[in-house]
């Protein structure tokens, strides 16, 4: 059975979360600060779908909060196959109106918190092959209003999302990050920009299993992304063209990048690895010399005037006479046999108009 770990998951949409995963037989680990509220929220999903519910109690605003929960996403007993990161996705206090102890706790989870876990989980969901995280933000990553400091953070999470999941093209593994206005409460009426729970969660899933990189629930909700993430898709798929060929840096769950060329060089070359011909030698050839010792005789040349052949270090050696006083040492070099001369060639025409 699947394991999914599903982060704010003691109400709202994070509860809507795990319902809708253990009712596609996933076992839920839910993560909350709320001890109490958090197991409530656990009995209620295990009652409806009978589901295996398993409860985390931690602030993720805490560096040993978060580092339990990065310890459980990890665990090789069970491993998450499905990462919710949910905790932190609401408005937040205003910035003008709020401490700064209050400012930082409302940041944390939506940064920190996804950093860390969405790092935690994916060299293990890369060595599986499969896998996805669900990074969940608003529209006030796009249209940030009121003077909310969690607005920059959504748009934090699209940016992160955006980069992971172009270094996890080709691994099995998805992030998604699902873009949505408010959502509707139990007792409120609905709207283009409030849609129900249950519809951000299902169609979120689905998005995620068909490997898209953002999710919108509704149609209003839609069409106000795909007119704003215009100019990221054109982006996208100007770096997707121009990234073909090049090196890609070290995956999640990948040793360290391997030395040399990536990819065959484009110039063909056929004779790299190519044996050197070995040219087979006439019977009888092997106590030959390796060169002729005189030159060989043209056809056309008669032997008698072929000149003898003159081999180095043979000849005369040249003898040096003493110092003369106030001079240089004289050389006199022994006369050396006269060499043939060879009369200038005529032809027909020249040697008839000489004869008149």
């Amino acid at each position: 059975m699947p394991t999914a770990l599903v982060t704010g998951g003691s109400r709202g949409l994070g509860e809507a979360y795990a319902r809708e995963l253990a009712e596609r037989g996933y076992s839920i680990v839910l993560v909350a600060r709320d001890a109490d509220r958090l197991a409530d929220a656990a009995e209620r999903i295990g009652r409806a779908t009978g589901a295996i519910v398993e409860t985390l109690a931690a602030d993720l605003t805490d560096p040993a909060g978060l580092a339990a929960v990065e310890r459980r996403v990890t665990d090789p007993a069970v491993p998450v196959e499905l990462l919710v990161n949910h905790a932190g996705a609401g408005t937040g206090p205003v910035v003008a109106g709020a401490s700064s102890d209050a400012l930082t706790a409302g940041v944390e989870p939506a940064v920190e918190a996804v950093l860390r876990l969405t790092r935690a989980a994916l060299p293990v969901m890369t060595a599986r092959g499969h896998g996805g995280v669900l990074n969940v933000a608003g529209l006030a990553g796009y249209l940030p209003s009121g003077g909310h400091a969690r607005a920059a953070a959504q748009s934090w999470v699209l940016a992160f999302t955006d980069g992971v999941a172009a270094s996890l093209r080709g691994t099995g593994v998805t992030v998604t990050a699902v873009v949505t206005g408010r959502i509707r409460g139990p007792h409120e009426p609905g709207g283009p920009f409030r849609p129900a729970p249950e519809t951000v969660v299902r169609r979120s899933l689905d998005d995620l299993a068909r490997g898209r990189t953002r999710s919108a629930p509704g149609w209003a909700c839609r069409a106000l992304v795909g007119y704003l993430e215009a100019p990221r898709t054109v982006l996208r798929l100007a770096a997707r063209v121009t990234g073909r060929g090049r090196e890609r840096p070290a995956r999640p769950g990948e040793g360290p990048a391997a030395t040399g060329p990536t990819r065959p060089s484009p110039v063909p070359t056929p004779f790299r690895d190519a044996h050197l011909p070995v040219r087979a030698l006439p019977p009888g050839a092997g106590s030959l010399p390796a060169l002729p010792e005189l030159p060989a005789c043209p056809a056309h040349v008669p032997a008698e005037r072929l000149p003898a052949p003159r081999i180095s270090g043979t000849g005369p050696l040249p003898v040096v006479t003493p110092a003369r006083p106030h001079g240089r040492a004289g050389v006199r070099r022994l006369p050396a046999p006269p060499r043939p001369v060879q009369p200038p060639a005529r032809d027909a025409r020249t040697v008839r108009l000489a004869a008149g």
